[in-house]
């Protein structure tokens, strides 16, 4: 079980590094003061998502044509 949550965690952090310049970008049209609060907030939103939502595999093309 803890290695599920390690992975979890690690899975996450992964995704929260890949967004980062992104969110940072998106960031430069707020005011100064408030971006680290709003970067913090998105990170979250993310965190609480990534936990809720089931992951499946993508349907493959015979899954559609058959």
């Amino acid at each position: 079980m803890a290695n599920l949550e390690n992975q979890f965690n690690e899975e996450t952090l992964t995704i929260i590094e890949n967004f980062t310049p992104k969110i940072k970008q998106c960031l430069h049209s707020t005011d100064y003061q408030e971006r680290e609060d709003l970067e913090q907030e998105i990170k979250l939103k993310i965190i609480e998502k990534l936990a809720t939502v089931k992951f499946q595999n993508a349907p493959s093309f015979w899954d559609f044509f058959l």
